[in-house]
Protein backbone atom coordinates (compact mmCIF):
# COMPACT_ATOMS: atom_id res chain seq x y z
CA UNK A 1 0.00 0.00 0.00
CA UNK A 2 1.33 3.39 -0.96
CA UNK A 3 1.06 6.16 0.89
CA UNK A 4 1.71 10.37 0.74
CA UNK A 5 5.49 10.90 -0.04
CA UNK A 6 6.74 14.25 -0.25
CA UNK A 7 3.70 15.85 -1.16
CA UNK A 8 2.60 13.31 -3.77
CA UNK A 9 0.14 11.08 -3.34
CA UNK A 10 2.34 8.27 -3.28
CA UNK A 11 6.19 7.40 -3.59
CA UNK A 12 5.48 6.44 -7.11
CA UNK A 13 3.88 9.04 -8.31
CA UNK A 14 6.64 11.36 -6.77
CA UNK A 15 9.34 9.35 -8.13
CA UNK A 16 8.19 9.52 -11.90
CA UNK A 17 7.61 13.50 -11.50
CA UNK A 18 10.94 13.79 -10.06
CA UNK A 19 12.53 11.66 -13.25
CA UNK A 20 10.08 13.93 -15.72
CA UNK A 21 11.44 17.25 -14.42
CA UNK A 22 15.61 15.66 -14.33
CA UNK A 23 14.81 14.64 -17.81
CA UNK A 24 14.10 17.57 -19.15
CA UNK A 25 10.93 15.96 -20.44
CA UNK A 26 9.04 18.72 -17.79
CA UNK A 27 9.16 21.77 -20.56
CA UNK A 28 7.51 19.34 -23.13
CA UNK A 29 4.66 18.72 -20.58
CA UNK A 30 4.19 22.67 -19.64
CA UNK A 31 3.96 23.50 -23.37
CA UNK A 32 0.95 20.19 -23.62
CA UNK A 33 -0.01 21.44 -20.33
CA UNK A 34 -1.17 24.66 -22.06
CA UNK A 35 -2.27 23.27 -25.16
CA UNK A 36 -4.08 20.33 -23.71
CA UNK A 37 -5.66 22.48 -20.58
CA UNK A 38 -7.92 19.45 -19.05
CA UNK A 39 -6.31 17.43 -16.38
CA UNK A 40 -7.92 14.14 -17.48
CA UNK A 41 -6.66 14.15 -21.24
CA UNK A 42 -3.24 14.98 -20.21
CA UNK A 43 -2.81 12.52 -17.73
CA UNK A 44 -4.28 10.22 -20.40
CA UNK A 45 -1.79 11.62 -22.49
CA UNK A 46 1.19 11.57 -20.02
CA UNK A 47 0.30 7.61 -19.03
CA UNK A 48 -0.10 6.16 -22.60
CA UNK A 49 3.34 8.50 -23.60
CA UNK A 50 5.39 6.54 -20.72
CA UNK A 51 3.70 2.91 -20.73
CA UNK A 52 4.82 3.16 -24.29
CA UNK A 53 8.20 4.23 -23.39
CA UNK A 54 8.24 1.10 -20.91
CA UNK A 55 7.33 -1.32 -23.14
CA UNK A 56 11.01 0.12 -25.19
CA UNK A 57 13.29 -0.24 -22.29
CA UNK A 58 11.84 -3.44 -19.88
CA UNK A 59 11.76 -7.12 -20.95
CA UNK A 60 8.24 -7.78 -21.75
CA UNK A 61 8.37 -10.93 -18.73
CA UNK A 62 9.59 -12.23 -15.91
CA UNK A 63 10.38 -10.49 -12.24
CA UNK A 64 11.65 -7.10 -12.92
CA UNK A 65 8.62 -6.44 -15.91
CA UNK A 66 6.43 -7.25 -13.08
CA UNK A 67 8.19 -5.44 -10.46
CA UNK A 68 8.17 -2.76 -12.69
CA UNK A 69 4.30 -2.62 -13.84
CA UNK A 70 3.60 -3.08 -10.26
CA UNK A 71 4.60 0.60 -9.88
CA UNK A 72 3.75 2.13 -12.45
CA UNK A 73 0.47 1.24 -11.90
CA UNK A 74 0.50 3.09 -8.39
CA UNK A 75 1.62 6.60 -10.25
CA UNK A 76 -1.30 9.21 -9.95
CA UNK A 77 -0.86 10.68 -13.50
CA UNK A 78 -3.89 12.41 -12.55
CA UNK A 79 -1.77 14.84 -10.32
CA UNK A 80 1.19 15.14 -12.13
CA UNK A 81 -1.05 16.74 -15.30
CA UNK A 82 -2.66 18.76 -12.44
CA UNK A 83 0.80 19.90 -11.02
CA UNK A 84 1.41 20.36 -14.47
CA UNK A 85 -1.86 22.31 -15.79
CA UNK A 86 -2.04 24.47 -12.25
CA UNK A 87 1.80 25.07 -13.09
CA UNK A 88 0.77 26.41 -16.59
CA UNK A 89 -2.33 28.35 -15.43
CA UNK A 90 0.10 30.29 -12.50
CA UNK A 91 2.74 31.29 -15.11
CA UNK A 92 0.17 32.30 -17.26
CA UNK A 93 -1.71 35.10 -14.96
CA UNK A 94 1.50 35.90 -13.78
CA UNK A 95 2.30 37.04 -17.42
CA UNK A 96 -1.20 38.56 -17.59
CA UNK A 97 -0.48 40.70 -14.68
CA UNK A 98 2.72 41.67 -16.19
CA UNK A 99 1.07 42.89 -19.65
CA UNK A 100 -1.79 44.68 -17.37
CA UNK A 101 1.14 46.80 -15.12
CA UNK A 102 3.16 47.27 -18.23
CA UNK A 103 -0.22 49.02 -20.06
CA UNK A 104 -1.09 50.55 -16.66
CA UNK A 105 2.10 52.87 -16.81
CA UNK A 106 2.43 53.67 -20.46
Amino acid sequence: MSTEYNGWKNYETWLVNLWIDNDGGSEYWRERAEEVRDVSDLADEMEQYYQELAEQVIPSQGMFNDLFNSALREVSWYDIAEHYISESEYEQAALDRRERMESANE
